[in-house]
């Protein structure tokens, strides 16, 4: 069978070995009930415990802030529902962007319908704070906003964070490369995702600071859900073992995307990246390749092996086009248009990174690209 290129690790980072190994010695010697009061409920127990464990030392971070959820929208979920009790009244309005996760953005919505707020959306252009966007961070109530965007890979410097009231911060994208201790304050909750760090999918991260914590305890409905996905957090807390090794495996995958970046341009010299030039955390790669519908080249991508996306996973199948370079990009639809997202990893070889570049090639000589395409709605 012919190999399969994998270039679509934003949406989910494939399991190490070590992960899968551990997850099948956890199902055969502490398979119970973690809330189970006998001998076996006692090894599932433990089993989770020092999951959270390894979590909290990969995040820099008390175990006592970590908690396990389903996933990192649960996550976002509940950390802005702790964030607006602290914030009862609408003193300020909900300060967000269109570039965000569309998890989060529909969250924000949701959130601002149900405690009478008004939202404020950032313009970002190019995927990066404008000063009148950073004004309007001051005065919020609660900042919504994604360290790294998911599909530009641009990074929110952690200085230009600043605000007044709580922020949630999506670091979904942030924790397998950089490290969050900066965000560890008494205003704000992040969610991470164990999916892009090389758990599994179904488990997700809320940090919690300490004080919204213990006030969260006092109330009926608890932080943590009742049955955690414990199995899936022990295969997480394995995947957070490396925690030193982040800053070497971001240089390798920087390494990988540039060479990809400059085949890229060989190919294709008028390729458009997405994303402003030096906001770029590196491993995700957003390019724009005019006179080619994004979503069309994936496709044709997939059916010769090499695996991207257009735009994040969970709307694949029903976006037409990038919302978030549409966003980034408002006087440039064709940009949105031709949106195609490459996402590596440090095991990404130079060999996939040529393959994938030798079929781009072979599907652009097969059908030059029409430039004199209209953009599509």
């Amino acid at each position: 069978m012919d190999e399969i290129i994998y270039l679509d690790c934003a949406s989910l980072l494939p399991p190490r070995e070590r992960v899968l190994a551990t997850v099948a010695r956890s199902s055969r010697e502490a398979w119970g009930n973690p809330h189970a009061l006998h001998p076996v409920g006692h090894r599932a127990s433990e089993a989770l415990e020092r999951a959270r464990i390894q979590v909290a030392e990969y995040l820099d971070a008390p175990a006592s802030e970590v908690i396990f959820v389903s996933s990192g929208r649960d996550a976002m979920l509940r950390g802005i529902a702790l964030a607006l009790q602290q914030v009862p009244s609408p003193v300020g309005p909900i300060v967000s962007s269109r570039l965000e996760h569309p998890s989060t953005v529909r969250l924000v919505e949701s959130a601002a319908e149900k405690s009478n707020r008004e939202i404020v959306w950032l313009e970002m252009p190019e995927g990066v704070l404008s000063e009148t966007d950073r004004a309007r961070l001051e005065d919020a109530s609660l900042v919504v906003l994604s360290l790294v965007n998911h599909e530009m890979g641009t990074v929110v410097p952690f200085e230009h964070l600043a605000t007044k009231g709580m922020r949630v911060i999506d670091a979904v994208q942030a924790a397998p490369w950089l490290s969050l201790a900066r965000l560890h304050d008494e205003q704000t909750p992040y969610a991470v995702s164990a999916a892009k760090i090389g758990g599994p999918m179904g488990v997700g991260v809320l940090r919690v600071p300490a004080q919204l914590y213990y006030g969260a305890r006092d109330t009926n409905e608890p932080l943590e859900p009742e049955s955690p996905p414990w199995m899936a957090a022990v295969a997480l807390g394995e995947a957070c073992a490396d925690r030193e090794g982040r800053e070497t495996r971001l240089a390798i995958a920087r390494q990988r995307s540039e060479r990809l970046l400059a085949g890229m341009r060989q190919l294709a010299p008028d390729v458009l990246l997405n994303g402003a030039e030096g906001s770029r955390l590196g491993p995700i790669v957003n390019a724009s390749f005019p006179g080619t519908i994004g979503k069309n080249l994936a496709a044709q991508l997939a059916f010769h092996r090499v695996c991207i996306a257009h735009t994040a996973a969970c709307r694949s199948r029903v976006e037409a086009q990038s919302p978030v370079v549409r966003a980034a990009y408002p006087m440039d639809p064709t940009r949105a248009q031709a949106a195609t997202r490459w996402s590596l990893y440090e095991a990404t070889t130079e060999h996939e990174v040529d393959r994938a570049l030798e079929v781009l090639g072979s599907l652009f000589a097969r059908a030059p690209r029409d430039h004199s395409a209209p953009a599509q709605r």
